[in-house]
């Protein structure tokens, strides 16, 4: 377009001037002010109980802030919904990370939400902000949706989980969370490696919920530590960057956020620690105790789930595939209560390779009709382990030296279920479906 004047080079001027100068100024004006020291780290989605009305978020400083804060609004393409954002403030917790390092530690949870719904959300401490980020509510009802699932992330996880993550968020933008199977990391007291993890998940973090469940790995104590009486807890680092569920076993402070379940759409998932019954390196009266109050609870859940499909997820495997691996005292407690109570889809990890059994009941394998469990093995880092083949009969695909993503869909009475390496090439593919 151009535009005709008797003075049009003058004019031509002026508007290219306007065009320079006064975006400037706005910029000026909104320019963020960021003292490094508190400037939002580690910012980090969870799923709740309440998905569908609630959404948790922690982030960390690099020193405390007291005044630590969050603000979140209905998203919007108008760049004006900051005025109607609200304000939540955090609990602030303090975490020594080495001696002389103490950082910020934060949790935050948005209540109050419209199901099924798009929010931005801010976190800081009033001056130094992070980024608007987005997330989006459950449904209250059982929609279709899908969600990803991640075997043991654990080594070279900056330089080579990066590309696992990636790969499967890219290709289920629309995931609403991720199951991550154990075994995070490979130390769960190194705070250096929590720090690569976030860096490989990068925005991810920000803006799809996680589901964690701890993998024996993630328990580990640091060297020359002894262990508290709690043996069987997770570092503290767990527990400040996952603001989980509380609704594990009453009267087990061991599993407090390690053991919990959600119900999401339709779906009744369950994060099931079973280091209690696959280690046994801990005290035999800890793990007796335990054990027994998280098997009570499990039964519960079971019986009482009001919803159409059940997914356990757990680290160590029913079916081991690794060499030199086998979990007999596990399987005679819980592979029971899944055909008791009838648990669809159990997804693991620890073993490092993928596998995927037939439908099993009695540990038979049964039509895809009948009711069943599946049992899924994975691993989505480089860590690959020989495989043993003694349960070879019960599996409908096993694949090795393979990282791998799993995409799973969830449409009313049918589930998909699609596993890829992170190349994107399809490794399995099954179906389940119910006839209530």
């Amino acid at each position: 377009m151009s535009f005709k004047s008797p003075c049009g080079r003058s004019l031509l001027i002026s508007v290219l001037l306007l065009s320079t100068i006064l975006p400037a100024q706005d910029r000026q004006k909104t320019k963020d002010v960021r003292n490094v020291d508190f400037i939002p780290q580690r910012i980090m989605l969870t799923v709740g109980d309440d998905a569908a009305h609630a959404q948790a978020v922690t982030w960390r400083t690099e020193k405390p802030e007291e005044s630590a804060q969050a603000q979140f609004a209905l998203a919007s393409a108008n760049p004006d919904f900051e005025k109607l954002a609200q304000t939540v403030t955090a609990t602030v917790a303090h975490y020594e990370v080495s001696a002389g390092r103490t950082v910020g530690e934060y949790a935050v949870t948005f209540k109050g939400l419209n199901p099924n719904s798009r929010y931005s959300y801010r976190v800081g401490d009033g001056k130094t902000w992070s980024e608007w980020n987005t997330f989006r509510t459950a449904s209250d009802k059982a929609d279709k949706f899908k969600f990803l699932y991640l075997g043991d992330e654990q080594n070279s996880i900056r330089s080579l989980w990066s590309r696992s993550v990636r790969s499967a968020y890219s290709h289920a933008t629309d995931a609403r969370f991720i199951v991550h199977a154990g075994d995070l990391v490979a130390e769960g007291y190194d705070d250096d490696l929590w720090g690569e993890w976030f860096d490989a998940m990068g925005f991810i973090s920000a803006t799809i919920p996680s589901f964690p469940t701890p993998g024996n790995h993630d328990l580990h104590r640091a060297p020359g530590r002894p262990d508290s009486q709690q043996v069987l807890s997770v570092s503290p680092i767990w527990r400040y960057q996952f603001s989980l569920p509380t609704n594990g076993p009453k009267g087990t402070p061991e599993l407090n956020q390690q053991s919990y379940y959600m119900d999401y759409q339709g779906v009744r998932f369950i994060s099931l620690d079973v280091n209690v019954y696959a280690n046994e390196a801990f005290a035999a009266s800890e793990r007796q105790r335990v054990a027994q109050s998280q098997t009570a609870w499990l039964e519960e859940i079971l019986k009482n789930n009001p919803n159409r499909w059940t997914v356990v997820v757990q680290h160590q495997p029913i079916y081991a595939i690794a060499k030199g691996r086998e979990y007999e005292e596990m399987r005679a407690v819980l592979a029971p209560l899944y055909d008791k109570y009838h648990v669809d889809l159990v997804l693991q990890g620890h073993d490092h390779g993928y596998a995927r059994t037939n439908k099993l009941f009695g540990g038979k394998v049964v039509p895809l009709s009948q009711p069943g469990t599946v049992y899924a093995i994975s691993v989505s880092g480089p860590k690959m382990y020989e495989p043993a083949g003694r349960y070879a009969a019960l599996m409908a695909k096993e694949v090795h030296n393979t990282e791998a993503y799993q995409v799973i869909e969830v449409d009313g009475r049918q589930l998909t279920y699609r596993a890829y390496s992170i190349e994107g090439d399809q490794i399995d593919e099954f179906q389940l479906e119910k006839q209530k």
